[in-house]
């Protein structure tokens, strides 16, 4: 589940994987330049958020990490 600050922070969708490689797959696919950080988990596993580069800016000045 994201938390309202994330959605103040991301201006565009937020893609959401349970694993690296489905996120970069993701990734080699856009049409444009997008970037993958590591999101919220719920205790079992992790996220992998595809963003914008945009976005991508905030979620780490926010505190989250680039995945690669």
């Amino acid at each position: 589940m994201i938390n309202l600050n994330v959605k103040a922070l991301v201006r565009s969708t937020i893609f959401r994987f349970n694993t690296l490689a489905y996120a970069e797959s993701m990734v080699g696919r856009a049409l444009y330049p997008m970037m993958i950080v590591l999101g919220d988990h719920d205790g079992e596993r992790g996220e992998y958020w595809v963003v914008t580069p945009a976005d991508a800016t905030r979620l780490v000045r926010a505190g989250y990490e680039y995945a690669r």
